[in-house]
């Protein structure tokens, strides 16, 4: 029987995986964002890597991406702002579109695409898929972008082109014909939702579907994830995916071998939970990723048991092992007051964020009255200005004066002074940024403590199902992609 895998957006699968095993021939890959400004071109970029890894493994792959085989244009970039000016980018920062003056726009460049991501055309594909692979194990991997619910988590959202979607409920409902083991990865903010797909009932999430269902998300149902640049160079990139397949592959984006050896138990074989395990240790990002298997710690712990006291120990587990290595990478001691010193960094973190969100604030309005200063003086000269899309605009572009504007604006002593404001603007966002990630690290580290004392409570207090259910979803996530 052939075994299924199915591939949406930035995913690379283990070699040691696919290899040795003619029964996985086919793939099918989906990725794109949900509209031209929302498919950047790091998604572009992750489609690519994949559908090379997959074809260099002789596996058959459907790829379907953005608008398909349609002309026109799909994936935005940016460019190098140091590198690549053009000659209008002094109006462009005092009028205000300085970001998109660093945008470029082209249609994608995936090989053999053969559809596009619209829910109209993708959900009966998928319907279809399911139904035909019932009896056989899939793995389906979404990268892209996700909307928030404000009702139950299964209402999160995967971001199809033409602004469309799918929400977990309805990928649940999707999934009923199945009767073998379906795993996910999903890499999108508030992909976390996507865990009540393990359960019979996703706006409940207490009993386990009848089949095994597992998988990964990059972050909880709550928060936004690390990822979907613009950006160009995959240096750039600490997002989810980057880390999970890199262990999974056994090599970086660029190619070096990765770093570290994600086989835990050293049976040569990286499975999807050893790649999530060396995620949650490797990346440093504001992603702070979790299992179904977690998740299903999360929804088990009975309240009476938030009340017990905190063990002065950690018991002996994968999540104690792995909060020991980020404490002693992040020179957290190990004491009696771990706990304590882990809140005050967290909090010292966070402050140091909510500071520079407040600088850039005042950057931002020093900025915006500099831009209204420079817009009033240009356009008393060149009232032209005030109209981009009219013929008056047309002419004076046509004519090469707007050139010679940009040029004088150029030599503006306020001008000058703008430009310094938007470059200290971009460094505040970087210096955020740095430190959100830092935050996170404590926060992962806070959760790592969490989950190895729910993992041991589950141990000492869950009954033999619901022991039995856990084992299940390690089972799941431990489980090779192929037998």
């Amino acid at each position: 029987m052939r075994k299924s895998l199915m591939l949406c957006g930035a995913t690379a699968l283990s070699l040691s995986l696919l290899t040795l095993n003619s029964r996985a021939s086919e793939a099918l890959l989906i990725g794109g964002g949900y509209n031209l400004q929302g498919s950047q071109g790091q998604i572009e970029l992750n489609v690519k890597w994949v559908q090379d890894i997959l074809k260099a493994q002789g596996l058959r792959v459907d790829t379907y991406f953005t608008d398909g085989s349609e002309a026109g244009l799909d994936v935005h970039y940016m460019v190098n702002p140091g590198t690549d000016t053009s000659p209008l980018a002094p109006l462009a920062r005092v009028f205000g579109d300085w970001t998109l003056e660093n945008r470029r726009y082209r249609e994608n460049e995936v090989d053999d695409v053969l559809g596009s991501t619209r829910r109209g055309e993708l959900e009966p594909r998928l319907r279809e898929i399911f139904e035909r692979t019932a009896d056989e194990e899939l793995l389906l991997v979404y990268n892209g972008h996700g909307s928030q619910s404000y009702s139950t988590p299964d209402q999160v959202t995967m971001n199809l082109w033409d602004d469309t979607t799918l929400t977990a409920s309805e990928l649940h409902e999707l999934l009923e014909p199945r009767r073998s083991a379906f795993r996910f990865v999903f890499t999108q903010c508030y992909s976390g939702g996507f865990h009540r797909l393990a359960y019979a009932d996703s706006s409940q999430g207490s009993e386990l579907s009848e089949t095994p269902r597992c998988g990964f998300t990059a972050e909880s149902a709550y928060r936004l994830a690390e990822g979907c640049s613009a950006s160009i160079d995959s240096d750039d990139y600490r997002d989810y995916t980057t880390f999970f397949f890199a262990a999974l592959s056994g090599q970086e984006r660029g190619g070096d071998i990765i770093s570290r050896d994600p086989d835990r138990n050293e049976d040569g074989m990286t499975t999807l939970r050893e790649a999530h395990l060396f995620t949650l240790e490797e990346a440093y990002s504001t992603d702070l990723s979790r299992s179904t298997s977690e998740d299903y710690l999360d929804q088990w712990q009975p309240w009476y048991l938030r009340w017990l006291p905190t063990p002065a120990y950690l018991p002996d587990n994968d999540y104690a092992d792995l909060f020991r290595n980020l404490a002693v990478r992040h020179d957290v001691a190990l004491n009696g007051k771990t706990r304590r010193n882990l809140r005050l960094a967290l909090e010292e973190a966070e402050q140091a964020v909510q500071t520079l969100a407040n600088e850039q604030q005042s950057v931002e309005q020093q900025i915006q009255e500099l831009q209204y200063r420079l817009q009033y003086g240009l356009i008393s000269q060149w009232p032209e200005l005030m109209g981009p899309y009219t013929g008056a605009y047309q002419s004076m572009s046509a004519s090469g004066q707007l050139q010679e504007i940009a040029r004088q604006t150029e030599n503006l002593p306020e001008y000058e002074q703008l430009v310094q404001l938007q470059d200290q603007s971009a460094s505040l966002d970087q210096d955020m940024l740095d430190r959100e990630r830092l935050a996170t690290q404590y926060q992962k580290m806070i959760r790592l403590r969490r989950l190895a004392q729910l993992r041991q409570q589950l141990e000492e207090h869950g009954s033999a199902q619901q022991q039995a259910d856990y084992q299940s979803l390690l089972s799941c996530e431990e489980a090779p992609l192929t037998r």
